[in-house]
């Protein structure tokens, strides 16, 4: 039995268990505008429907035409303006 002075493996950082996983989703709705707060910090996002959008990114920089629906995109938005018919769903 291994106590915390006996050997250095014993580490008390908490490490992901699943990279990449996501444990929770904002849907954006059609013709609306969304400003993520601190209470949904959203780390990725994808299109789910349309090509009428305004992504502003969180680091800066806008993002208004080509992105694939369904496809996930692994950057964080600031605001989001949707047009008619396009849903887009924020990841955290």
């Amino acid at each position: 039995m291994a106590t915390p002075v006996q050997g250095s493996f014993i580490d008390r950082t908490r490490k992901l268990d699943r990279p990449n996983s996501h444990t929770a989703t904002f849907e954006v709705g059609a013709s609306t505008t969304y400003e993520p707060t601190g209470s949904f910090k959203n780390t990725a996002f994808l299109i789910e429907a349309g090509t009428s959008y305004a992504l502003t990114l969180v680091d800066g920089g806008d993002l208004t035409a080509g992105l694939v629906t369904g496809q996930v995109y692994p950057m964080a938005l600031k605001k989001v303006v949707n047009g008619g018919g396009t849903i887009v769903k924020l990841i955290k």
